[in-house]
């Protein structure tokens, strides 16, 4: 099969297409046809060595999968052959830059009714994030004051639309271009990080009663910034283990005087999460954030696009036409 793989860490340049076996699945195990790759951070940060993670070369990178399924293996009884499935792969094995997937039953679901391929790669990693960082970890409510950063990006405009949905109060964080996107999403007040201090305009905005949850998609001095927008008991869920450098444990000084909650959220692949995800996106609630959609053999030009830091949603790289 054809595949965008690399041999060794490095930069961009290091994606190159190859000829690699066609996997077959094992027992609990589906094979997929992949039609459409969602591409993601963690994509560009595996490529660099940046993932500490144990992995084998060539590696196919990844991590968004929507596609058909070829065949099952041994003790699958819930997927058959032309099933059209959504997913996203584990990190440490081959991802999805392929024309063939095999994964674990357990953490595919059917492809929510009504959406493209291409729609559908935008949103496993990404809603499967926002969700459960939001959800599972900040247990936020109807009602509750949220502050998203990164609002414009994969996991942010999911979020946003997340947080909206279940009437949250919600503050979203982005560029100048971005704060009529941010509005659309549903954000209550886009902050222009560049020009604005988000820690003065929700402070103001919310008469010093802070917020009740943060999503902190930045880390660094944002994530620790953020400790002074919470009202007393707040959480914060951190998706960033990068970004803190040599920062001095003191910046969390703040987080103690709040009685603050930090969860360092690192997503579980979970079916329950992509059926939730599916039943609002058939509905029409949330929908998919696609910025772009490139041919696979593109891979190395969306990987540059991604490390820019700008861009609304996700670039999906399209294997086939479907």
């Amino acid at each position: 099969m054809k595949a965008i793989a690399i041999s060794k860490f490095g930069g961009a340049d290091q994606l190159k297409e190859m000829v690699l076996p066609k996997p077959e699945p094992g027992p609990g195990q589906i094979l997929v046809k992949v039609v459409a790759c969602g591409a993601n951070p963690v994509d560009y940060k595996i490529r660099a060595g940046a993932v500490p993670l144990n992995f084998d070369f060539p590696l196919v990178l990844g991590y968004d999968c929507s596609g058909v399924v070829e065949s099952v293996g041994a003790g699958v009884s819930e997927f058959t052959s032309g099933d059209e499935v959504y997913y996203t792969p584990e990190l440490n094995l081959q991802g999805a830059y392929a024309d063939y997937h095999v994964a674990d039953a357990s953490i595919a679901t059917l492809k929510p009714i009504g959406l493209s391929h291409v729609e559908a790669a935008a949103v496993p990693l990404a809603g499967s994030t926002a969700w459960q960082a939001l959800f599972d970890r900040a247990q936020l409510k109807t009602g509750q004051v949220v502050l998203i950063h990164g609002g414009a990006g994969g996991v942010g405009s999911m979020a946003v639309q997340l947080a909206s949905w279940i009437g949250a109060e919600v503050f979203a964080t982005a560029g100048p271009d971005n704060q009529d996107f941010l509005e659309d999403l549903g954000a209550d007040v886009p902050i222009n990080y560049r020009s604005e201090s988000f820690v003065q305009v929700v402070n103001e905005v919310t008469r010093g009663e802070g917020v009740d949850v943060v999503l902190d998609t930045v880390g660094g001095d944002v994530l620790l910034q953020s400790f002074e927008t919470l009202s007393p008991g707040g959480v914060v869920v951190s998706i960033v283990p990068e970004n803190m450098g040599n920062r001095p444990l003191e910046g969390l000084t703040p987080a103690f005087f709040k009685n603050a909650t930090l969860h360092c959220h690192f997503m579980e692949r979970r079916r329950d999460t992509l059926d939730a995800l599916a039943r609002l996106l058939e509905r029409g609630l949330i929908e998919p954030v696609v910025d772009e959609v490139m041919p696979l053999d593109r891979a190395a030009r969306a990987h540059e696009r991604m490390e820019t830091g700008h861009g609304r949603g996700k670039i999906v790289l399209e294997v086939e036409k479907g």
